[in-house]
């Protein structure tokens, strides 16, 4: 089953709320999932522990470089999709996630800094995936940008072209900084269960959430043709 592992070496760029939102999204779809939570923090298990979660889904707390491919390994035999939420600095566990993965995003913001850092997570992909069968997919997130593309600075704009030029698939729906997408670390549960009451805005962060499955879907789907 596909193994698509998240990571970043900058902080607060909003790789754990898609890795969150991906899952949930999935689990809506009648798929069974596997969060893997391998940031050292453990957002992810912190999520769980607040109550809400699918049924569905399932998380893994692994901080160990030696057994992290044996817990992929294991957990794709169990559920349609493994997600991994990996620290960001280069290390042997994110080297053996990636070995064992079928698709790479680095989530980013619209920042000199962010490309800059988003280049060293591309570069350490490129080089773990030298050492694959068949190469590694991989694409940038575009995290907590403005809702409308007609509002993103032309410095944004400029990294998009930058990447493309680089030849590093963007994907095409954006996450914008929603409310609703952080309410789900204080409330837990996923989109669907948050209420009016709690969060505005939901049926535009759902559409945002859902559409971005869709692309990443795609992406996948695209790679098994090939």
């Amino acid at each position: 089953m596909p193994v698509i592992t998240l990571l970043s070496p900058k902080g607060g760029v909003g790789k754990t709320t898609t890795a969150l939102l991906l899952a949930t999204e999935l689990a809506a779809q009648a798929a069974d999932v596997i969060l893997i939570d391998a940031d050292p923090n453990f957002p992810l298990s912190k999520w769980a522990a607040l109550g809400g979660k699918p049924d569905n889904i399932e998380v893994i707390e692994e901080i160990d470089e030696e057994t992290i491919i044996d817990t992929i390994t294991e957990a794709r035999k169990r559920a349609k999709f493994v997600i991994v939420d990996l620290e960001g600095r280069a290390s042997g566990r994110v080297t053996n996630a990636l070995l064992v993965s079928n698709l790479a995003l680095i989530p980013m913001q619209g920042s000199a800094l962010d490309s800059n850092e988003a280049a060293r997570a591309f570069k350490n992909v490129r080089q773990v995936s030298k050492h694959r069968e068949k190469p590694l997919k991989f694409a940038a997130v575009l995290a907590k940008t403005q809702a409308s593309d007609r509002l993103w600075p032309r410095e944004l704009k400029q990294i998009i072209a930058g990447l493309e030029q680089a030849g590093i698939p963007v994907i095409k729906t954006a996450l914008a900084d929603r409310g609703a997408f952080r309410a789900l670390f204080s409330f837990g549960g996923t989109l669907a269960t948050l209420k009016n009451s709690e969060v505005g805005s939901l049926t535009t962060a759902r559409a945002n959430a859902a559409a971005f499955t869709l692309d990443v879907l795609t992406l996948l789907n695209e790679k098994a043709s090939a």
